[in-house]
């Protein structure tokens, strides 16, 4: 059995180093049928997965995930990171924590990423951005 220490530790560089071209290697960190969710998708299979991050370099320029820190509890793994890149030149940063869950094998099973879209997304758009902040304001009113 491999160590899920040791598993943690390779997906947090994969994930530090990934570029368009090491998605190809999406198949040694995730078994077959693994869970990847996010704001956006929920996917199962690693050639679903594929796909979200192929979109993820389609459309955006530079996309960078820089891991704050990690912890261990048996087969959970909990990730908080930091997520810059740019879309029409505009610089985008996310913050958010990840529930990662290995296999027996050291294989990622599920990921799950938990981040607020609206305040860190959609409020940075033009026209949504100005709706939800004109929403926000008047609730905390």
């Amino acid at each position: 059995m491999i160590s899920r220490q040791h598993s943690l530790n390779s997906y947090i560089v994969f994930f530090e180093q990934m570029k368009r071209e090491d998605l190809v290697r999406l198949p040694e960190f995730f078994a077959d049928q693994a869970r990847f969710k996010d704001p956006f998708n929920d996917v199962t299979g690693v050639e679903q997965i594929n796909k979200v991050f192929h979109h993820m370099f389609e459309t955006l320029d530079t996309p960078k995930f820089i891991i704050d820190e990690a912890v261990l509890e048996s087969d959970v793994a909990y990730i908080k990171w930091n997520f810059t890149g740019a879309s029409n030149a505009k610089q985008l940063k996310f913050v958010g924590l990840s529930r990662v869950v290995f296999n027996d094998r050291g294989l990622v099973s599920e990921h799950v990423d938990y981040w607020d879209a609206s305040e860190q997304f959609y409020m940075k758009l033009p026209v949504i951005g100005s709706i939800l902040r004109f929403i926000r304001n008047k609730a905390a009113n």
